[in-house]
């Protein structure tokens, strides 16, 4: 999917995504640390607009078609393989894309009598940045809406264990790529590959609390481990 992700720590890398995060995170418009992460929530992406920029855009992207902002019409993910084809992604896939930055996502499997949430991260902890598109979209009294949504791939090995999806996470000059339009990004014969899921020998995984499924909490408890009883009914392989 994914449904959940986190964002509490600021980069000090020297990547041109790091730095502006940073920047954005340390300024007075920043923002403090996420746990929980929800759709309908806003939070900060980086995108092109004549040059890279941090915004705050709202996770659940409007199409530009839609009548009302209803969560009903309310998109969170779109399949990476498609999206460029699709009509209602394809006006942003083409010119509207950005990265949400990340320290870490949530999926879910149910285990017996539990839907267990997992939290998968880098080894190393660092921030990430999945692929996103998103739109701009106008209410009736003039007002605008930015609203964003991540797009997905096939799973890793780790993810494959408890998702059949996982966000697209790219690296290094595929963030360049992705923001500003490479030809790479719109070529079929290439989309494939441009998307591959990232190596899960980067990745950890680990069972946490049930506490992360109530999306008004925003703590720490959200990456404790599940309690005892849910515990016991693990088998994960992790």
């Amino acid at each position: 999917m994914p449904g959940r992700y986190t964002l509490t720590k600021t980069p000090d890398g020297e990547d041109p995504c790091d730095s502006l995060l940073a920047a954005f995170l340390k300024s007075p418009d920043g923002q403090p640390k996420r746990y929980n992460i929800a759709p309908t929530q806003e939070n900060v992406v980086i995108r092109y607009m004549n040059e890279p920029e941090a915004s705050i855009m709202r996770w659940g992207l409007i199409p530009n078609w839609a009548k009302t902002n209803s969560d009903k019409k309310m998109l969170i993910n779109a399949r990476a393989e498609t999206a460029a084809e699709k009509p209602s992604f394809r006006a942003a896939y083409q010119r509207r894309r950005c990265l949400a930055p990340a320290d870490g996502f949530f999926e879910w499997k149910r285990k017996r009598d539990i839907n267990q949430p997992f939290f998968f991260q880098m080894k190393d902890e660092s921030v990430f940045y999945m692929a996103g598109i998103w739109e701009s979209w106008q209410t009736g009294t003039g007002a605008t809406i930015e609203s964003y949504l991540l797009l997905t791939t096939r799973p890793n090995k780790l993810v494959g264990k408890v998702h059949d999806r996982m966000p697209v996470i790219l690296e290094g000059e595929k963030r360049e790529a992705w923001l500003h339009g490479s030809p790479d990004v719109f070529d079929p014969s290439n989309r494939i590959e441009f998307f591959e899921p990232i190596s899960s020998r980067a990745m950890t995984c680990r069972p946490v609390s049930q506490v992360v499924n109530n999306a008004t909490v925003n703590g720490p408890e959200c990456l404790e481990p599940p309690t005892i009883e849910a515990s016991t009914q693990l088998d994960m392989g992790f």
